[in-house]
């Protein structure tokens, strides 16, 4: 892949380790991680080697530094597993998943992730794959009452912790939910036909949540200004609002997950049609 510019300075071994991909799906033909992902990656990926991404390599390496070093204080006298890759058979396909922390004597499982900003609530896409981690453990013998998420906040403000009693006062903090069998059976049933249709060759498309899709605005801008007024969420509302001397330009929608982090971007059919697409309505 091109580096940047600003980036061919670093050290060796570090731009070795944001280029490196050490995730192990292990003895298994999907993994949980795998499953939460759009199907359309697991088709592409039988067809091409995805493009390393140094966004994606800088948030991988910070999980992974954090998991050695958590790995390394766990007690196994005392109830505590530390990532254990479990393996189940769903639809006839072997699916296997690590699981960060197995809290035998809390009957909790934990799962840790670096997040970006305060979620008052679980991410809906850690919370079934919390409830995935509960199902496989359930089915290797091991049950739980509770899964838990620790979130580990990459850009957590100490000064905003002083002055707003709604943010966390330290960059860490948990989610509890109770375990739910029928939610991580559910969740597998599902993903695991989806992804096996797209190994197959008969993928999906992705949908605007697996994109981090937002929805188009409309910026109310004077003529020759360059920062809009006001961002309007339809084209109606912009007219309405709109004043004599201001023109409406039309924001395209934004698809983070593919523009920043797919290494399948540029062989992908439906970025390629989407953004076609996006070309000729700006014509």
């Amino acid at each position: 892949m091109k580096i940047p510019e600003q980036l061919k300075s670093l050290p060796a071994p570090l731009m070795r380790a944001l280029l490196d991909d050490k995730y192990d799906k292990g003895d298994s033909e999907f993994s949980v991680t795998q499953l939460l992902g759009p199907p359309q990656r697991t088709y592409l990926a039988t067809k091409h080697k995805e493009e390393k991404n140094i966004i994606g390599g800088f948030y991988a390496l910070l999980g992974t530094v954090l998991h050695k070093v958590l790995e390394e204080y766990a007690i196994e006298e005392e109830g505590e597993i530390v990532e254990q890759r479990l393996h189940i058979l769903v639809h006839g396909r072997k699916v296997s998943g690590q699981l960060d922390l197995m809290d035998m004597m809390n009957s909790t499982i934990f799962d840790y992730k670096f997040i970006g900003g305060y979620h008052e609530e679980m991410k809906e896409d850690h919370y079934r794959q919390l409830q995935m981690n509960g199902y496989l453990a359930e089915e290797n013998k091991k049950k739980f009452d509770n899964v838990a998420i620790v979130y580990f906040m990459r850009d957590w403000s100490i000064m905003r912790a002083q002055s707003d009693p709604k943010y966390p006062a330290l960059p860490i903090y948990i989610h509890l939910k109770p375990y739910i069998r029928e939610i991580g059976e559910r969740e597998f049933n599902q993903r695991v036909l989806e992804h096996a249709a797209a190994a197959d060759g008969k993928p999906r498309s992705c949908t605007r949540e697996e994109k981090w899709q937002s929805d188009p605005t409309y910026a109310l801008m004077k003529v020759g200004g360059k920062r809009a007024r006001k961002l309007c969420a339809t084209r109606e509302e912009a007219e309405e609002l709109k004043k004599p001397n201001e023109i409406i330009e039309k924001r395209e929608t934004q698809r983070t997950f593919c523009e920043m982090f797919c290494g399948f971007r540029n062989v992908c059919p439906q970025y390629a049609r989407e953004t076609l697409r996006q070309m000729k309505d700006q014509d």
